[in-house]
């Protein structure tokens, strides 16, 4: 970094797709993108995730070990099953005035178990003091953003076995994340 400029990070606990699965998914986005005459510019496919629990930003390049150390133990008091995911439908999120759009898959009811599970995990931070009670959540994966919305379409899209969650931290600015944490999800 230059000057006095101070890095930042995001933590945050997601699902992961496995390298494999995470470039399929990008190829079928493209095919899409391309067939409708959309200019596909993903995301690194290495970043694809569906966020559990977003802690938020912190200052510096470290996490606080302390606070690392109180979600890893709220995540290791939940025991869940591993589970199917898919997507049915590629949607632009916000409205015309937003200045980026994110790009996204989502499930409607192909994710519910998604939402069971972030529901449980926020559930055990909220007893530890650790977030706070829950807000409307829709389990998505950020393809990309763009400034124009686009219009939504549906697909069949096969996701991946969920069978672990993790702790990331991501590095402001440059789309890497560092898995800090993993915990298993029983088969």
């Amino acid at each position: 970094m230059e000057g006095n400029a101070v890095a930042g990070h995001k933590l945050f606990f997601a699902l992961r797709p496995a390298a494999e699965t995470a470039e399929r998914i990008a190829r079928i986005v493209t095919a899409e993108h391309e067939a409708r005459g959309l200019a596909p510019r993903l995301r690194p496919s290495r970043v694809f995730h569906i966020t559990l629990h977003y802690f938020g930003y912190f200052e510096g390049e470290e996490p606080d070990e302390r606070f690392v150390a109180a979600a890893s133990r709220a995540a290791a008091e939940l025991v869940w099953p591993a589970f199917d995911l898919r997507f049915d439908t590629f949607a632009s999120w916000g409205d015309e005035r937003a200045r980026h759009h994110p790009f996204v898959l989502t499930g409607g009811r192909c994710l519910e178990a998604v939402r069971k599970l972030r529901d449980a995990l926020v559930a055990r931070l909220v007893a530890r003091g650790l977030a706070a009670p829950q807000r409307a959540y829709e389990p998505h994966l950020t393809l990309r953003y763009d400034p124009r919305p686009a219009p939504a379409w549906g697909v069949g899209l096969p996701g991946w076995v969920a069978s672990e969650f993790v702790l990331v931290r991501s590095m402001q600015g440059q789309t890497r994340h560092h898995v800090l944490r993993r915990w298993p999800l029983q088969g």
